[in-house]
């Protein structure tokens, strides 16, 4: 589906961070537009100016569906798929072989892996064809940099300022987790990472305790108050609401069944954001 959806909110964290991004690569300026492909390649390339930007688009049927985060198409010249993640240090060769075989049949065909990774996943650097990986840092900081380095003004000015107020804040807390995600099975640490950054946006910087060794519990608000908490290290993770519900995350599917119970009632008990 074409980019940028200006009236549509998002509700999933991935899916606003993506849209962030799709938003920057379709409405920028050429130079800006240019600039940032260029970061993602890691080199220049022509025809940035024409190219054709698409989010969450879905790409075959069923089983065999591949959904791309961003899509970038310039003709028959080259195409860029980006798919993205916040788990770190997790297994993505599947993944990444479905998402390749789905780009079509461009002279140039590349894939980036947007993940929270600070250095190349294995799985990236096996990979055969041309992929990129890039941090979920890096994009933030491109975001940061460019506003000075390529003195914006107008449109371009405000969509930087803006996806740097949204970036900055939430990178850092993504960064937060890198340490407690060792204790969440990887095919879970998504998942984990998706509702914290969602109770996040209703209150931010939440608490971190290390109980006991092993062990970690993630207390909303920041005040460590436990009106909200996600309980690490005894089994999958656990969110509790005080006075809700009480949810483990026992799949890589768990989540999205329980997720607008579990916002709904930690907006009631969580204070309103200042």
């Amino acid at each position: 589906m074409p980019v940028p959806r200006l009236y549509e909110a998002f509700s999933e964290p991935r899916e606003q961070w993506v849209h962030v991004l799709a938003t920057l690569l379709q409405l920028g300026s050429p130079e800006t537009r240019a600039a940032l492909v260029a970061e993602l390649l890691d080199d220049p390339i022509a025809g940035t100016e024409h190219m054709l930007v698409s989010e969450h688009r879905v790409i075959g049927t069923g089983a065999d569906a591949v959904t791309l985060d961003i899509s970038l198409r310039n003709g028959e010249d080259w195409a860029i798929g980006i798919i993205s993640d916040f788990g770190f240090d997790v297994e993505r060769a599947a993944m990444i072989s479905r998402a390749q075989r789905v780009l079509g049949s461009a002279a140039r065909k590349v894939l980036i892996v947007v993940t929270p990774d600070r250095r190349r996943p294995g799985d990236v650097a096996s990979a055969s064809g041309e992929v990129i990986h890039k941090s979920w840092l890096r994009v933030r900081d491109w975001v940061q940099e460019r506003p000075e380095r390529g003195k914006a003004v107008g449109v371009d000015l405000a969509l930087l300022r803006e996806a740097e107020y949204f970036y900055t804040p939430r990178v850092a807390e993504l960064y937060r987790l890198e340490e407690l995600q060792p204790l969440v099975a990887p095919a879970l640490r998504d998942s984990f990472a998706s509702i914290f950054l969602a109770l996040n946006d209703l209150a931010p910087a939440p608490t971190i305790l290390h109980p006991s060794e092993g062990k970690a519990e993630v207390r909303f608000p920041r005040t460590g108050e436990s009106l909200v908490t996600i309980s690490l290290g005894e089994g999958d993770p656990l969110v509790s609401v005080v006075g809700g519900p009480e949810i483990r995350l026992d799949g890589p599917h768990a989540l999205m069944p329980a997720r607008s119970e579990i916002l709904g009632a930690a907006r009631q008990v969580l204070p309103a954001r200042k």
